[in-house]
């Protein structure tokens, strides 16, 4: 007979519901977002999300400087510490190195944060940083193994990614474009082969050719809380019962399910009383969008449009539901006949017919993408000169 000593801890149980110990979301929405920041611009975007209500978010940097800037708890800040705290300098293959070095203890701070309810994980970053475009390949892999560690079995569905495009003056750099156009690259390919889901492209060259009087200090402002907020309007709405039309929790899953890249847009309505009105609305609202152009709107394979307006708007506009509805038949058309889920909301504090649009399962913008190329080429060339 063995004589193996009794541990006082053998009757000792700990206490391990995890998801009383995690941070609570607060969004209100119908599915649960986590979301991680990786450098400094990715770091910007999750604050806007953070701000929203959605608490289960982490920001990742190799320089700590960036993390400071960054109002957010301390225990949702996670240092790369590989490069004394300096930054990656652009370099996506050194904060790639250093971040697989890292990538268990990004895992445990990842069950920290989100526990053991979370619907989603969206990565945000920046294709030609250093930090941003350097770790998200170890963060979409650390994200499935999150998943797969809570017991979710279709992971590749559950995890997607907001990249910015660099400005054109950002992109003189050879290093800035190279950056984003490789990355970009590679992040197309994961999200045609549904590897990730849905892939959303901010173009900041974009934004600046849209809105040329947005000043330096509200330039990064106004598109994080745009991005941040067009997704955040989706998910409340998810949540919301209607007496018309609902756009349900489960239409919303579907399209942000779709392989491919995924557009959003926002855009109020003139003249209601005009039966095109709302036709011409979603058009303009596709063409404002702040996230690349270039689409070929009829790849797409899944899209909602929602429509929300006050009560006297619904009340006195004579004809309005036939206008509803010559609206979501043009998007069905734009689309090349995918299926629209519909949303009709009534909100007592708009005075005025808002409309927002959602369209995933598109094939990547070649022609932006190409474009970041062109920027290498021409570099090249002037400097030979």
């Amino acid at each position: 007979m063995v004589d193996i000593p009794i541990l006082e801890i053998e009757d000792y149980d700990p206490e391990l519901n995890e998801e009383q110990e995690s941070v609570t979301d607060l969004s209100g929405g119908a599915l649960t977002y986590a979301i991680v920041g990786a450098g400094q611009g990715g770091g910007r975007m999750a604050k806007a999300f953070y701000d929203m209500g959605y608490a289960k978010t982490i920001a990742v940097n190799t320089a700590r400087s960036d993390l400071n800037g960054l109002d957010l708890p301390e225990n949702q800040k996670f240092l790369v510490d590989e490069h004394g705290e300096q930054g990656a300098g652009k370099d996506q293959a050194k904060a790639e190195a250093a971040i697989e070095r890292k990538e268990q203890e990004v895992f445990n701070k990842f069950r920290e944060i989100f526990g053991n309810n979370v619907d989603r994980v969206i990565i945000c970053l920046g294709v030609s940083g250093g930090s941003g475009g350097g770790t998200v390949n170890t963060l979409i892999r650390v994200a499935k193994k999150y998943f797969t560690y809570i017991g979710v079995e279709d992971v590749d569905q559950r995890v997607g990614v907001i990249a910015s495009l660099p400005t054109a003056g950002e992109s003189a750099s050879p290093t800035v474009a190279n950056n984003a156009h490789a990355r970009m690259t590679q992040l197309c390919e994961l999200a045609e082969k549904g590897q990730i889901a849905p892939l959303v492209m901010v173009d900041n060259e974009k934004i600046k050719k849209l809105y040329p009087k947005l000043t330096v200090k509200k330039f990064w402002t106004t598109i994080n809380n745009t991005v941040a907020g067009l997704f955040h309007v989706f998910n409340v709405l998810a949540n919301k019962d209607s007496e018309y039309t609902a756009f349900d929790a489960t239409d919303y899953d579907s399209i942000m399910r779709q392989p491919g890249c995924m557009i959003m847009g926002v855009t109020s309505v003139k003249d209601v009383e005009n039966e095109t009105a709302i036709s011409n609305a979603l058009k303009k609202n596709l063409e404002k969008t702040l996230l690349a152009e270039g689409f070929d709107l009829t790849s797409a394979t899944g899209a909602a449009c929602i429509v929300v307006g006050g009560e006297v708007l619904f009340e006195e506009t004579a004809g309005l539901m036939d206008s509803i509805e010559f609206g979501f038949d043009t998007l069905a058309a734009l689309t090349g006949g995918a299926i629209i889920h519909r949303g009709i909301y009534e909100d007592d504090k708009r005075d005025k017919l808002v409309t927002y649009t959602l369209i995933s399962g598109l094939k990547r913008p070649q022609k932006r993408i190409d474009g970041l190329k062109k920027f290498i080429t021409d570099t090249k060339a002037s400097r030979k000169k």
